[in-house]
């Protein structure tokens, strides 16, 4: 977007400038990459690597090694604006035109297959780091929300029914729970992706000495894929990565959906802020969730190539096939723009406690409580009470009567009715069974919504948080490593051939 271009969109309730995570929604899809172009930068370092790697070997001589190296330099910035030379074979015809028949030498040892793969499972684990840094910062503000309403009664559903009184907090952190989760799925897969299949060739394997393991460490894999036929045929990494994508975003289709739901004027009991909201073209008094409906389209989109990648596995035999599905770029940046958003959302939200808690307060959604007190005071079997307990609620609702109005007289009636007599209970044993507050403090088992047990989950999430933003570093830092390694040693082969030449 041209910043210096007021937005015409920020019109009547949508006021104020687009949050920059909003406007990501936006921008994401004109910018995606195709998945050649996305992978072409570690196709490069292959190269390189695997020169390297061939020189040590004493394939390569080390002016053999410096030409191509140079060369590659070149050949490089002509690929930088010149999208057909991103693809191996026109590529290679380019550093031929350039550094002559030597360029041949640089595919000694390796085929287009293990090329593919490696330059793909480098390119996926890269955005695996991108999406578990989102994610991170998704969690993150979403315990920090909750820390900020550890008391904001609210009603929580089942099968969009009221059910029982917790808090906001409360319910953050199931969201919280839910993202760490994920983030486990998210690690685990990047250590099966972060696997080298360099040396598998074609499928086969190469006669060539080479020496696979230094390849891999020079390009930052952990370890290699060992046999030379899952080198090429292995294709469930990509399934795996589109699955647990599916499932991060439809928890986080989830929760946007249930903001969409709060925000109703018929709930009223959140806002969008506006920096994450749009307007009508017609309709002024209109604030629309543009930001959660944007984001699960996103996520819509994000999740749609797991069928696809799925289906074509189940279609072709276990080896290298040009049929596979794709895992392309433009679903993971769909990914990364609607976990921006809702990190934004969430952030900014506005929840109405005076709403949340009236709701609580009349809806009924205490009567499991006004039913546990019934057992405990009064001895009689739990479902006995709970025939009991329906025929309040069955007579308050004909009557009109909300639940913070129950009484005695409706509680005594129901009992006569269910059982032929009355039951020894006082009022204020009802009025404490039916205030919400009361409610979530009984409640105080780990895991629970009482303040002190919702505090000690946000005290455990920010520890995880710490260990994950660590893990997250240091995984960075491995690849940023090993990526200077890879530069110095690129240097030292053209160093040591100018060294020759003098």
């Amino acid at each position: 977007m041209n910043i210096n271009v007021p937005d015409a969109t920020r019109i009547g309730r949508a006021t104020g400038a687009k949050a920059p995570e909003f406007q990501e929604l936006y921008d994401f899809d004109a910018a995606a990459l195709t998945l050649t172009s996305a992978v072409f930068p570690y196709d490069s370092q292959i190269h390189r690597a695997h020169v390297v790697m061939l020189t040590e070997q004493g394939i390569l001589t080390v002016e053999e090694s410096a030409t191509i190296l140079s060369g590659l330099a070149q050949v490089d910035e002509l690929a930088a604006t010149d999208g057909s030379l991103r693809t191996y074979l026109p590529y290679e015809a380019a550093l031929k035109r350039t550094i002559g028949s030597v360029a041949g030498k640089m595919h000694i040892g390796r085929s287009r297959n293990d090329l593919a793969n490696a330059g793909k499972r480098m390119f996926l684990r890269d955005q695996l780091l991108r999406t578990i840094e989102a994610v991170i910062g998704y969690r993150e503000a979403v315990v920090h929300k909750a820390a900020d309403h550890l008391d904001t009664v609210m009603v929580v559903y089942t099968q969009r029914k009221e059910a029982q009184p917790i808090t906001l907090g409360h319910y953050l952190m199931a969201i919280s729970e839910n993202l760490a989760k994920n983030l486990d799925r998210y690690r685990e897969l990047y250590a099966r992706i972060n696997l080298c299949p360099l040396g598998a060739a074609a499928t086969a394997g190469t006669g060539w000495p080479l020496n696979r393991d230094r390849t891999s460490a020079l390009l930052g894999f952990d370890g290699l894929v060992v046999n030379s036929i899952e080198g090429v045929a292995g294709w469930d990494h990509v399934a795996e990565h589109a699955f647990v994508n599916a499932v991060f975003l439809s928890g986080l289709s989830r929760l946007a959906s249930e903001i969409q739901l709060w925000s109703t004027d018929e709930y009223q009991v959140a806002e969008l802020d506006a920096s994450f909201a749009g307007t009508s073209s017609i309709m002024p008094q209109k604030k629309n969730p543009d930001s959660l409906e944007r984001s699960r389209k996103a996520a819509f989109a994000a999740m749609g190539p797991l069928v696809g990648i799925l289906t074509s596995l189940n279609a072709i035999e276990y080896q290298y096939s040009a049929a596979r599905v794709e895992l392309e770029p433009r679903s993971i940046d769909a990914l990364i723009a609607a976990t921006h958003a809702m990190t934004g959302v969430v952030r900014t939200l506005h929840p109405n406690k005076e709403r949340m808690r009236q709701y609580a307060a009349e809806n009924y959604s205490t009567m499991t409580d006004l039913t546990d007190m019934l057992v405990r005071r009064v001895g009689i079997d739990y479902r006995e009470a709970h025939e009991i307990v329906a025929h309040v609620v069955i007579t308050a609702i004909e009557k009109g009567i909300k639940a913070n109005k129950i009484g005695l007289d409706l509680v005594q009636e129901a009992a006569v009715a269910q059982t032929g007599a009355g039951i020894n209970v006082s009022a204020d044993d009802i009025k404490d069974a039916l205030d919400p507050w009361q409610n979530v403090l009984r409640r105080e088992g780990k895991g629970m919504p009482a303040p002190m047990s919702v505090k000690a989950s946000i005290d455990d999430a920010m520890a995880e948080l710490h260990k994950d933003r660590a893990w997250l570093a240091n995984a960075t830092q491995a690849l940023a490593n090993a990526k200077q390694t890879l530069a110095d040693s690129v240097q030292q082969i053209i160093q040591t051939d100018r060294k020759y030449l003098r």
